[in-house]
């Protein structure tokens, strides 16, 4: 848990903690100025960027080997979620494929998938770092 922290945990929780709850506030409180749901909503942006500083001073820290296995790992997970994004775009927006092909199964909610949300980005970008470290990159360097 505390090496967690040191490679940037406690800035993903603040992602996780502004985000979620500054959605619902923007969404309930549209005759606030301006000024503040903006502010509101750059916040998690704000943290994630200070998430990606943590990480690159965590990856920097390493040992050359062990550094390279998790460029990799991080590189593996920003390519596959640009990827995922594109497909998802692709299907949903330009095919319509889960409004067309889906709504009789309930699959249509799918639709949905929020990969706008800065929770969802930073979430699954780290479970393919996770995916890309523990079964891809490690085994390769053994």
């Amino acid at each position: 848990m505390a090496r967690s922290w040191g490679a940037g945990g406690h800035w993903l929780m603040l992602v996780f903690v502004t985000d979620i709850p500054g959605a619902y506030l923007i969404a309930h409180h549209k005759d606030w100025p301006t000024i503040l749901p903006m502010i509101i909503a750059l916040l998690p942006l704000a943290a994630s960027l200070l998430y990606v500083r943590a990480i690159v001073r965590w990856i920097r820290g390493m040992e050359e080997m062990h550094r390279q296995i998790t460029q990799a790992a991080w590189g593996f997970a920003m390519v596959a979620y640009l990827v995922l994004t594109g497909i998802w775009s692709l299907l949903v927006d330009r095919a319509g494929i889960f409004e067309n092909r889906f709504h009789l199964t309930g699959l249509g909610t799918l639709e949905r998938a929020p990969f706008t949300n800065v929770t969802f980005i930073t979430a699954l970008t780290y479970v393919l770092f996770g995916i890309g470290y523990t079964h891809i990159f490690n085994r390769r360097f053994k």
